[in-house]
C-alpha cells in the first residue's frame, strides 16, 4: 500500500501537470503549490479527505481575459492528458423508444457539464405561449413583439442540428419562418387541403427575408457575396430589362 506522502505526490503531478496544460504560464500550478506545500502529510492527508468528501468542491483555474486566457488547444491539451473525452457519441433512446436499436447522434458530439444558471428561455415548462404569426420584423421577417416566443429558438435549432433532423430544420426555417413565398404557398395548400407538404413548397434561398437583409448591409459596405445571388450582387428580376447595358457575364445580376 501507497503511503500518504507517495499519494500526494501523485496528486500533486496530476493536478499541477493539468493546470500547466491549461495555463502554460504556470501561475496556477504556482497558486496550488503554495496553498499545499506548506502541509504537512497529516494535514494534506486531511484536507484531502474533507475536499473529496464534499461534492461541492472543485478546483479552480484562473484566468486573465487578454492576458492569461484559455483556447481550444489548452483544453484538448488537459483531457488527452487526463484521458477524458471531449466528443462521445450520444444515445437517445427517446426518438424511437427502443432498447434493442437505440438512435444515437450521427456524429461525435461535445460532451460535458455547463456551469450555468439555467435561462428562462430553457425553462423545463413554459409558463406563455403564442399562436400568433402577424407582427414581424420588416428587416428579418422574424415575429416580434408579443409573437416573439411563437419563434423556433436557437436552443431547439441547435437539438434539429445534432440529431440530423433535416426535415424539420427545412420547414422551421423555410415556411414557417422569414421564407414568406413558401409560407403563403403553404397555407394556400392547407385552406384548400387541409394540409402541406414541404415537396409542393418552392424552396429559394432568394425568397428568405433575412438573408436579403444581410446581403444587402454586405453590399453597402462594398462586399459581393453569395449569399443569395452567385454573382457575388442580388440575382436580377426576370422582368427587368437592362442586358444591353450589362456585359455577357454580368448580365444576370444588377
Amino acid at each position: 500500500m501507497k503511503t500518504i506522502a507517495e499519494k500526494r505526490k501523485e496528486f500533486m503531478k496530476v493536478l499541477c501537470g493539468t493546470m500547466d496544460r491549461l495555463d502554460p504560464t504556470g501561475a496556477n500550478s504556482k497558486r496550488y503549490h503554495e496553498m499545499l506545500d506548506k502541509m504537512s502529510d497529516a494535514q494534506f492527508d486531511k484536507w484531502a479527505r474533507q475536499f473529496f468528501k464534499d461534492d461541492k468542491q472543485q478546483f479552480y483555474l484562473e484566468i486573465i481575459e487578454y492576458e492569461r486566457d484559455i483556447n481550444y488547444d489548452q483544453i484538448d491539451n488537459a483531457a488527452k492528458y487526463l484521458g477524458v473525452p471531449l466528443y462521445e457519441t450520444v444515445y437517445l433512446p427517446y426518438i424511437n423508444h427502443s432498447h434493442d436499436n437505440v438512435a444515437t447522434t450521427p456524429y461525435p458530439v461535445p460532451v460535458g457539464y455547463v456551469h450555468e444558471k439555467r435561462m428562462m428561455q430553457m425553462l423545463e415548462k413554459k409558463n406563455s405561449g403564442s399562436t400568433s404569426i402577424e407582427h414581424r420584423s420588416p428587416l428579418t421577417g422574424q415575429v416580434i413583439g408579443d409573437d416573439k416566443n411563437a419563434r423556433n429558438t436557437d436552443v431547439e435549432t441547435y437539438s434539429m442540428l445534432a440529431i440530423d433532423a433535416n426535415a424539420a430544420l427545412a420547414e422551421f426555417l423555410g415556411p414557417r419562418s422569414d421564407d414568406m413565398v413558401a409560407k403563403n404557398q403553404m397555407l394556400s395548400q392547407i385552406a384548400a387541403n387541409g394540409y402541406a407538404s414541404m415537396a409542393d413548397i418552392t424552396t429559394d434561398k432568394a425568397n428568405k427575408t433575412s438573408l436579403n437583409t444581410l446581403a444587402i448591409y454586405f453590399l453597402m459596405q462594398g462586399f459581393r457575396t453569395n449569399i443569395i445571388g452567385s454573382g457575388g450582387m442580388l440575382p436580377q428580376p426576370a422582368n427587368m430589362e437592362r442586358t444591353d447595358r450589362l456585359n455577357e457575364k454580368d448580365k444576370d445580376f444588377v
